[in-house]
C-alpha cells in the first residue's frame, strides 16, 4: 500500500508557491458529460438558431403580406413545393367525401329502393290484371253482341275444363241442367259455330267441338247456294271435310260454308268454315274439300249455348 502523500501530485506540490493549489480535472469538466461549461454552450447555440429562425419568419411573413406584383424567391420556392402538395390533398380530400357520402347514400337508399321494387311488384301485377280484364271484356263483349243478335233464349258460359288427351275435340263448361242446357243443345261463338252440348250435369256440360269426327253440319255455300255437309276429321288438323250433297256441286277454295238451319241443330247463317282446298275423285264424279273454321278451338275460354231449339229441329 501507498502512503497518504505518494501519487504523482505529491512530489509536485512540494515545488508550488504558497498559497497555490491544483486544480483537479473534475472541476474543469473536460470530458464530463453533466459539466456546467458544456451545457451552458449547448443552450447559446440553440437560442442563437431559434433568434435567427423566427427573425426569417417574421420577415417572410411582413415580405408575403404586402401588396405588390412579384413574389420573391423564397415565396417562389415555397408555392412551387407546396402547391401540388396542396392540390393532391384537395383531391384526396374531395374523393374521400364523395366516397364517405356515397357509402351513407347506399344505407340510406335500401329501404327506399325495396319499398319501390315492392311497389313496381305491386302495380305490374295490377297491370297484369287490368290487361286481363280488358281482354275478357273484350271477348264478352262480342259474346254479348251475339246473344243480343239472336233469338230465342240462350246461356253464355266458361270454359272450365280440358282433357289434355283430347285437346281440340271437346271442352267442359260451368253450365248445365240447372241453368236449363240439355244434351244436343247448338254451342256457337263470335266466330262462328263452336259445337253441341253433351253428357249434361246440374251444373257443368260437355261441349263436343265440330271438328270431332263424330260431328257432322248441314251447310250451304255462300256463293253457288249448294248444300253440303261438314264433317269433322279428328285428327288433329283442326280441319272439316266437306262433302257436297249433290253430284255437280261447285265449290272452289275460298267459299264459306255457313250452317243452313236443316241439320236439327244449329240455326241457320252461322259461319262454320272457309274451303281452303278442293279434290275430285279419280273418276271424276265427286269433290271433297277442306275447309278451316274461324274458331280457334285452342284459345277457346268462353261460349254461348243456344237453349231454344231451331224450328222443326230434332235432338
Amino acid at each position: 500500500m501507498r502512503g497518504e502523500g505518494s501519487g504523482p501530485h505529491r512530489g509536485a506540490s512540494r515545488h508550488l508557491p504558497e498559497g497555490a493549489r491544483v486544480v483537479r480535472q473534475e472541476e474543469v469538466g473536460c470530458g464530463a458529460p453533466g459539466g456546467r461549461p458544456v451545457n451552458k454552450l449547448l443552450s447559446r447555440r440553440r437560442a442563437i438558431v431559434t433568434a435567427v429562425s423566427v427573425i426569417l419568419l417574421v420577415t417572410l411573413v411582413y415580405s408575403t403580406a404586402r401588396d405588390r406584383e412579384r413574389l420573391s424567391a423564397a415565396e417562389r420556392v415555397l408555392r412551387e413545393v407546396f402547391v401540388p402538395v396542396a392540390r393532391g390533398a384537395s383531391y384526396v380530400s374531395r374523393a374521400v367525401s364523395s366516397w364517405v357520402s356515397f357509402v351513407v347514400s347506399i344505407g340510406r337508399m335500401k329501404p327506399e329502393n325495396e319499398a319501390l321494387r315492392a311497389e313496381v311488384d305491386r302495380l305490374r301485377s295490377e297491370i297484369v290484371q287490368l290487361q286481363e280484364a280488358s281482354r275478357e271484356n273484350a271477348r264478352l263483349s262480342g259474346l254479348l253482341e251475339l246473344k243480343a243478335a239472336l233469338s230465342g233464349h240462350s246461356e253464355a258460359a266458361h270454359v272450365i275444363y280440358r282433357d289434355p288427351g283430347n285437346w281440340l275435340e271437346s271442352v267442359v263448361i260451368d253450365k248445365g241442367s240447372s241453368q236449363g242446357l240439355a244434351n244436343g243443345m247448338a254451342v256457337v261463338g263470335p266466330m262462328g259455330v263452336i259445337g253441341r252440348t253433351a253428357s249434361i250435369t246440374p251444373h257443368t256440360a260437355t261441349v263436343l267441338f265440330a271438328i270431332d269426327s263424330r260431328s257432322a253440319i248441314g251447310g250451304i255455300n255462300t256463293r253457288s247456294r249448294d248444300l253440303v255437309i261438314a264433317e269433322g276429321i279428328g285428327d288433329g288438323s283442326g280441319l272439316l271435310r266437306v262433302r257436297p250433297v249433290g253430284a255437280d256441286c261447285d265449290i272452289v277454295a275460298g267459299d264459306v260454308i255457313i250452317t243452313s238451319g236443316m241439320g236439327g241443330v244449329y240455326p241457320k247463317g252461322h259461319v262454320v268454315a272457309d274451303v281452303i282446298c278442293v279434290e275430285q275423285d279419280k273418276y271424276g264424279v265427286s269433290k271433297t274439300a277442306a275447309a278451316r273454321p274461324r274458331v280457334d278451338f285452342q284459345r277457346l275460354e268462353e261460349v254461348l249455348v243456344l237453349i231454344d231449339p231451331v224450328e222443326g229441329a230434332e235432338r
